[in-house]
């Protein structure tokens, strides 16, 4: 799975999000993700992760296993 994937899936489900993807290792399944959407406003931090954890939840170990670590920076 390349970046502009992941950055589709995760913008795909937040409507009105961007989404900044990285390779944190070079081998396309550690990604650092910085997600902005309005919708977060309101929400503590937790639930802001929450929300980006359960949209590539189906592609971790849960699912096909493409993403195997994400580190998640949020803001709205």
């Amino acid at each position: 799975m390349d970046a502009d994937t992941v950055s589709e899936i995760v913008t795909s489900k937040l409507d009105g999000s961007t989404c900044k993807v990285t390779d944190l290792t070079g081998t396309l399944d550690h990604w650092g993700l910085e997600v902005t959407w309005p919708g977060f406003e309101g929400l503590t931090l937790m639930q802001q992760h929450k929300h980006v954890l359960e949209i590539v939840r189906p592609y971790m170990s849960e699912g096909d296993n493409s993403i195997h670590a994400v580190q998640i920076s949020t803001k709205s």
